[in-house]
Protein backbone atom coordinates (compact mmCIF):
# COMPACT_ATOMS: atom_id res chain seq x y z
CA UNK A 1 0.00 0.00 0.00
CA UNK A 2 1.81 3.25 -1.15
CA UNK A 3 1.29 6.14 1.00
CA UNK A 4 -0.68 9.53 -0.50
CA UNK A 5 0.72 12.70 0.17
CA UNK A 6 -2.25 15.40 1.12
CA UNK A 7 -2.98 18.78 0.13
CA UNK A 8 -5.38 19.87 3.07
CA UNK A 9 -5.50 23.46 1.57
CA UNK A 10 -7.53 21.66 -1.67
CA UNK A 11 -9.71 19.83 0.48
CA UNK A 12 -13.36 21.38 0.76
CA UNK A 13 -15.66 20.33 3.45
CA UNK A 14 -19.67 21.55 2.39
CA UNK A 15 -21.35 20.65 5.43
CA UNK A 16 -25.64 20.86 5.88
CA UNK A 17 -26.93 21.36 2.27
CA UNK A 18 -30.79 20.55 1.89
CA UNK A 19 -31.65 17.67 0.61
CA UNK A 20 -33.65 17.52 -2.66
CA UNK A 21 -37.00 16.16 -3.01
CA UNK A 22 -35.59 13.19 -4.80
CA UNK A 23 -33.30 12.57 -1.81
CA UNK A 24 -35.85 12.80 0.52
CA UNK A 25 -38.43 10.48 -0.69
CA UNK A 26 -35.61 8.21 -1.31
CA UNK A 27 -35.58 7.95 2.40
CA UNK A 28 -38.85 7.79 2.71
CA UNK A 29 -38.63 4.78 0.75
CA UNK A 30 -36.33 3.00 2.43
CA UNK A 31 -38.49 3.94 5.50
CA UNK A 32 -41.19 1.93 4.17
CA UNK A 33 -39.19 -1.10 2.57
CA UNK A 34 -37.58 -1.97 5.97
CA UNK A 35 -40.06 -4.51 7.23
CA UNK A 36 -40.97 -5.63 3.69
CA UNK A 37 -39.66 -9.29 3.72
CA UNK A 38 -39.32 -9.70 7.84
CA UNK A 39 -41.82 -11.54 8.51
CA UNK A 40 -41.57 -14.20 5.67
CA UNK A 41 -37.94 -14.88 6.46
CA UNK A 42 -38.67 -15.26 10.14
CA UNK A 43 -41.52 -17.15 9.55
CA UNK A 44 -40.03 -19.57 7.13
CA UNK A 45 -36.51 -20.11 9.79
CA UNK A 46 -38.74 -20.77 12.54
CA UNK A 47 -40.18 -23.07 10.58
CA UNK A 48 -37.61 -24.97 9.63
CA UNK A 49 -35.85 -24.82 13.09
CA UNK A 50 -39.39 -26.12 14.20
CA UNK A 51 -39.13 -29.20 11.51
CA UNK A 52 -35.36 -30.11 12.66
CA UNK A 53 -36.50 -30.13 16.16
CA UNK A 54 -39.07 -32.13 15.44
CA UNK A 55 -37.02 -34.83 13.39
CA UNK A 56 -35.36 -34.94 16.48
CA UNK A 57 -38.06 -35.54 18.65
CA UNK A 58 -39.76 -37.62 16.18
CA UNK A 59 -39.65 -40.73 18.82
CA UNK A 60 -40.30 -38.92 21.67
CA UNK A 61 -43.86 -37.95 19.97
CA UNK A 62 -46.47 -41.07 21.03
CA UNK A 63 -45.46 -39.56 24.94
CA UNK A 64 -46.68 -36.00 24.06
CA UNK A 65 -49.72 -34.58 25.67
CA UNK A 66 -51.27 -31.84 25.02
CA UNK A 67 -49.35 -29.54 26.99
CA UNK A 68 -46.29 -30.24 25.14
CA UNK A 69 -47.65 -28.98 21.46
CA UNK A 70 -48.84 -26.03 23.06
CA UNK A 71 -45.42 -25.46 24.45
CA UNK A 72 -44.12 -25.96 21.14
CA UNK A 73 -45.97 -23.62 19.75
CA UNK A 74 -45.76 -21.33 22.37
CA UNK A 75 -41.86 -21.60 22.08
CA UNK A 76 -42.10 -20.98 18.17
CA UNK A 77 -44.42 -17.53 18.46
CA UNK A 78 -41.61 -16.49 21.52
CA UNK A 79 -38.86 -17.26 19.11
CA UNK A 80 -40.78 -14.96 16.01
CA UNK A 81 -41.58 -12.10 18.95
CA UNK A 82 -37.63 -12.34 20.02
CA UNK A 83 -36.34 -11.32 16.31
CA UNK A 84 -39.39 -8.96 15.69
CA UNK A 85 -38.50 -6.86 19.03
CA UNK A 86 -34.63 -7.04 17.96
CA UNK A 87 -35.88 -6.15 13.92
CA UNK A 88 -37.73 -3.46 15.23
CA UNK A 89 -35.21 -2.07 17.82
CA UNK A 90 -32.71 -1.66 14.62
CA UNK A 91 -35.22 0.14 12.82
CA UNK A 92 -35.67 2.40 15.43
CA UNK A 93 -32.31 3.02 15.34
CA UNK A 94 -32.14 3.43 11.70
CA UNK A 95 -35.18 5.75 11.50
CA UNK A 96 -32.99 7.85 13.98
CA UNK A 97 -30.05 8.43 11.73
CA UNK A 98 -32.87 9.00 8.77
CA UNK A 99 -34.53 11.48 10.68
CA UNK A 100 -31.21 13.31 11.18
CA UNK A 101 -30.42 13.24 7.66
CA UNK A 102 -33.56 15.04 6.71
CA UNK A 103 -32.81 17.73 9.46
CA UNK A 104 -29.13 18.57 8.59
CA UNK A 105 -28.89 17.52 5.05
CA UNK A 106 -26.23 15.99 3.19
CA UNK A 107 -22.04 17.53 3.24
CA UNK A 108 -19.82 17.68 -0.11
CA UNK A 109 -16.52 16.78 0.17
CA UNK A 110 -13.89 17.58 -2.35
CA UNK A 111 -11.14 15.27 -1.28
CA UNK A 112 -8.57 12.30 -2.25
CA UNK A 113 -9.35 8.62 -1.63
CA UNK A 114 -6.48 7.85 0.81
CA UNK A 115 -7.10 3.85 1.39
CA UNK A 116 -9.60 1.30 0.34
CA UNK A 117 -10.61 -2.27 1.70
CA UNK A 118 -12.89 -5.10 1.76
CA UNK A 119 -14.15 -6.33 5.02
CA UNK A 120 -14.66 -10.32 5.62
CA UNK A 121 -18.55 -9.55 5.32
CA UNK A 122 -17.59 -8.16 1.34
CA UNK A 123 -18.50 -5.14 2.26
CA UNK A 124 -16.18 -2.41 0.36
CA UNK A 125 -15.15 0.69 1.92
CA UNK A 126 -13.15 3.94 0.84
CA UNK A 127 -11.53 5.97 3.04
CA UNK A 128 -11.33 9.90 1.97
CA UNK A 129 -9.07 12.58 3.49
CA UNK A 130 -11.34 15.10 6.04
CA UNK A 131 -10.54 18.72 5.59
CA UNK A 132 -8.37 18.62 8.66
CA UNK A 133 -4.81 16.92 9.14
CA UNK A 134 -5.43 13.18 9.99
CA UNK A 135 -9.37 13.28 9.77
CA UNK A 136 -10.66 10.44 7.74
CA UNK A 137 -14.05 9.68 6.09
CA UNK A 138 -14.84 6.22 5.76
CA UNK A 139 -17.72 5.30 3.50
CA UNK A 140 -19.32 2.26 2.23
CA UNK A 141 -19.55 1.64 -1.83
CA UNK A 142 -20.65 -0.60 -4.04
CA UNK A 143 -18.58 -3.54 -5.91
CA UNK A 144 -18.53 -1.68 -9.05
CA UNK A 145 -17.63 1.54 -7.46
CA UNK A 146 -14.71 0.22 -5.63
CA UNK A 147 -12.70 -1.02 -8.04
CA UNK A 148 -13.28 2.22 -10.42
CA UNK A 149 -11.67 4.61 -7.87
CA UNK A 150 -8.00 4.00 -7.20
CA UNK A 151 -6.30 5.23 -4.20
CA UNK A 152 -4.94 8.64 -4.54
CA UNK A 153 -7.98 9.89 -7.16
CA UNK A 154 -9.11 13.18 -6.53
CA UNK A 155 -13.13 13.02 -6.45
CA UNK A 156 -16.44 15.05 -5.05
CA UNK A 157 -18.32 12.63 -3.07
CA UNK A 158 -21.89 14.11 -1.68
CA UNK A 159 -23.05 11.61 1.01
CA UNK A 160 -25.27 11.57 4.31
CA UNK A 161 -23.23 12.16 7.10
CA UNK A 162 -25.83 9.86 9.43
CA UNK A 163 -26.68 7.09 7.63
CA UNK A 164 -23.15 6.68 5.39
CA UNK A 165 -25.13 6.70 2.80
CA UNK A 166 -22.71 7.90 -0.85
CA UNK A 167 -25.22 9.76 -2.87
CA UNK A 168 -23.15 10.65 -5.51
CA UNK A 169 -18.69 10.10 -6.45
CA UNK A 170 -17.55 11.37 -8.96
CA UNK A 171 -13.58 12.42 -10.40
CA UNK A 172 -12.91 15.54 -9.60
CA UNK A 173 -9.85 17.33 -11.38
CA UNK A 174 -9.93 20.71 -9.68
CA UNK A 175 -8.87 19.01 -6.54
Amino acid sequence: MTKVLIDYSQIYLQENIPLSEEEVNMIATQKKDFFKDFSGVVIAVIMITTLIAAFFLKNEFKNFKYYHYILFITAAVVLYLFFLIIHWLIYQYVKGRWKKDIENGKNRLKSIIISKHKTEGDEYIITFAGSNKGEKIRLPVEKKVYYEYETGTKVMVTYLKYSKEILSLDHDESV
